[in-house]
């Protein structure tokens, strides 16, 4: 893993995440706002790729930190740093796990697994919010966000192949080639 560009990727995901990523939110559903995790992509695409599967969980971690990072609430709210961070580590990890069993150059296995790492993740970081700050959210509201994860999962899968495609190109630059066999001569 080469940490220096991947440092500046996850910067400029950072970034896209904190303006495109609410440019692209559907706010007029019934439910609530629904809209992509950029930064989930990054993760997806990385643990995809990586070589070891500790690379895959410290992206993941930086990626999750950057999360934790950016969706405070405001001077009133409390912030928690770190639960999106321990889910992202643990759920690069499973997609590292499983990547060898899909085609990785398929739209619909990147789909799924974009579209899976958000659901787990997000709906980790929603019962741990739950738990962490009862007065926040109440019960009865459990529910409604459950169905806003699933939306925002869901349309995390779809955009998915569209990053893909950009981040290939890039590919070589990110991460380090995976090790080759050297052919012994015998002598």
């Amino acid at each position: 893993m080469r940490w220096a560009p991947f440092l500046i990727f996850a910067y400029l995901f950072t970034l896209g995440q904190t303006s495109l990523g609410r440019m692209l939110m559907l706010d007029r559903l019934t439910i609530g706002p629904v809209g992509p995790d950029i930064l989930v992509l990054l993760a997806v695409f990385v643990a995809m790729y990586v070589r070891t599967a500790v690379d895959g969980m410290m992206a993941g971690w930086v990626l999750g930190m950057l999360i934790d990072l950016t969706t405070g609430g405001g001077a009133t709210a409390t912030t928690r740093v770190g639960p999106m961070a321990i889910y992202f580590a643990l759920t690069a990890w499973l997609v590292f796990q499983v990547r060898e069993a899909l085609y990785r150059e398929r739209a619909l296995p990147q789909m799924l697994l974009a579209g899976v790492f958000c659901l787990i993740t997000h709906t980790l970081w929603v019962g741990t919010q739950m738990f962490l700050a009862p007065r926040d959210i109440v019960w009865g509201q459990f529910g409604r966000l459950l169905l806003q994860v699933l939306l925002s999962s869901v349309y995390t899968g779809l955009l998915m192949p569209l990053v893909h495609f950009f981040l290939m190109p890039c590919r070589n630059w990110l991460l380090t080639n995976p090790p080759t066999r050297s052919r012994r001569t015998r002598r």
